[in-house]
């Protein structure tokens, strides 16, 4: 291993003498420098230069906090600088460090016991939305990243890493977390969210990476912060680091380009003298209980407010509810919505003797049901309460014609049905994302067509059993993409190739 000595001097000194030395390092493999009291080993020069002045210089993870003993959690610790930095401000500090990559991680634990630092908890894992093993690919120089399919990944070295969810590892309250992740940041930041977690972090430092041919997702990284109660500042580094965000502009289609978000809790901005956020007082009123309006939809009260999207959403669709149509159950919306356009109607039921059956059949596993017999099926609030969706899908889409289309509703937010539940099972939910994967896995992507019925407003009513009738049309029709009450799916069976 090279040495490099360099006499104690300010930050700003030791930079520039640790700039010269990167300028002239021409050494491969694992190398030294001591850096006044502090000693760092290393692989890479240039990339030590731009984290130690990012750090210590520019001081980018500085907290301003009161308690002596900080909780503290470094995502993507590399060779330690943070950790190394905030053990300097608060001895007390309780750091977690997570590192996916074995060279990062010796140098890691070497520079931490070299400085006299035998306090902080090291995770050899990579930070992303699941738990498993991920390709990874390192750069050689200040990290690396997990693969994603939407990446323009720099080759070095490649293999595979431990993956985790931040979420499991937060306990209590975080001080600050620094998030460096190479990518990862937008899933682990929505992982965190759904998890409920993400409110026991107070700060965030997170760096934005710009990858060539990935994803933009700076934006929706900013509304998640928002609605979790966030404000934020962004920082962009200097020239020197980050030159593609500088002007004169362009969009740069092979370059990265990287930017800092600090994140503060509203509450926790000004720590201890926060003010505390006046809240608007609710009136709950009637709505002030712990059991529904009505246990059965609404429909003691009138029209459920998920029939009054469905009939919507068929009412659309008339023109595809014609020629021979199988409906589910009963031939209530054959009648209603097709009418003359409709030759021949069938009804499909599991159970024998249902007076209103003409197919005895099992969507699951097909038995019963003609394949490429119907112009039209009705699916309504049927896949969540089938077992094995999954084949009922595949096995509706056999049953159509080619030209034939499925309509089917599914429920994504809703009270549990007793009455499937006792004698079937109530099994599922869906979300748009997941109503179009399952669709279009077996008709094809671009023949899948997705409609979404909701509101907060609409979704508090039929949960408690409110009828469609008590509510405004205006009320009703408002849709809010946070609140999908109703998916609604047009599927068309194309003709074979």
């Amino acid at each position: 291993m090279s040495g490099l000595m360099v006499q104690k001097h300010s930050p700003q000194q030791a930079l520039e003498r640790l700039q010269a030395a990167a300028a002239h390092a021409h050494s491969a493999g694992p190398q030294s420098i001591q850096l006044g009291d502090l000693s760092l080993n290393y692989v890479d020069a240039p990339s030590l230069y731009t984290a130690y002045k990012n750090i210590f210089v520019d001081r980018i993870y500085h907290l301003t906090q009161s308690s002596d003993a900080p909780v503290l959690i470094d995502g993507g610790a590399h060779i330690g600088l943070a950790a190394m930095y905030w053990k300097r401000q608060f001895p007390g500090a309780k750091i977690t460090c997570f590192e996916p990559d074995e060279t990062a991680l010796s140098l890691l634990r070497q520079n931490l016991s070299d400085n006299g630092i035998d306090d902080v908890t090291i995770v050899a894992a990579g930070l992303s939305d699941q738990e498993g093993v991920a390709a990874f690919q390192g750069d050689g120089a200040d990290g690396g990243r997990i693969e994603t399919p939407d990446a323009t990944i720099r080759s070095h070295s490649s293999g595979t890493v431990r993956t985790i969810r931040l979420s499991k590892h937060l306990t209590g309250p975080v001080d600050l977390l620094k998030l460096n992740i190479e990518g990862q940041e937008w899933p682990v930041l929505c992982e965190l969210e759904q998890s409920g977690r993400i409110g026991l972090i107070r700060r965030m430092v997170i760096e934005y990476h710009g990858w060539p041919g990935s994803r933009q997702s700076l934006g929706d990284m900013l509304n998640l912060l928002d609605r979790c109660g966030y404000r934020y500042l962004l920082h962009d580094f200097d020239r020197e680091t980050n030159p593609a965000t500088k002007p004169p502009f362009r969009i740069r289609t092979n370059a990265p380009w990287f930017c800092l978000v600090y994140a503060e809790q509203v509450a926790a901005a000004g720590s201890s003298t926060a003010q505390k956020v006046e809240l608007e007082t609710i009136n709950w009123g009637e709505l002030r209980r712990v059991t529904p309006v009505s246990r059965v939809f609404g429909l003691d009260r009138g029209t459920p407010v998920d029939r009054y999207y469905i009939e919507r959403f068929l009412a659309h669709h008339t023109s595809d509810i014609c020629g021979h149509v199988l409906e589910i159950g009963d031939a209530t919306y054959t009648r209603k919505f097709g009418g003359s356009k409709v030759s021949r109607s069938d009804v499909l039921h599991a159970v024998e003797g249902h007076r209103a059956a003409t197919i005895i059949g099992d969507l699951s596993t097909g038995a019963g049901i003609p394949p490429c017999t119907f112009d039209c099926i009705l699916l309504t609030q049927t896949l969540h309460v089938i077992e094995d969706y999954r084949s009922a899908i595949v096995n509706a889409a056999r049953a159509l014609k080619h030209g034939g289309v499925l309509l089917a509703t599914l429920p994504g937010i809703s009270q549990i049905s007793r009455y499937d539940m006792e004698r079937w099972g109530d099994w599922w939910r869906f979300t748009s994302r997941s109503a179009h994967r399952l669709l279009a896995d077996v008709f094809g992507n671009g023949r899948v067509e997705i409609n979404i019925f909701g509101n907060v407003l609409a979704t508090t009513a039929f949960l408690q059993g409110i009828s469609a009738e008590e509510l405004r049309p205006d009320e009703l029709d408002h849709f809010d993409q946070d609140y999908e009450l109703v998916l609604a799916v047009r599927a068309f069976k194309g003709n074979p190739s």
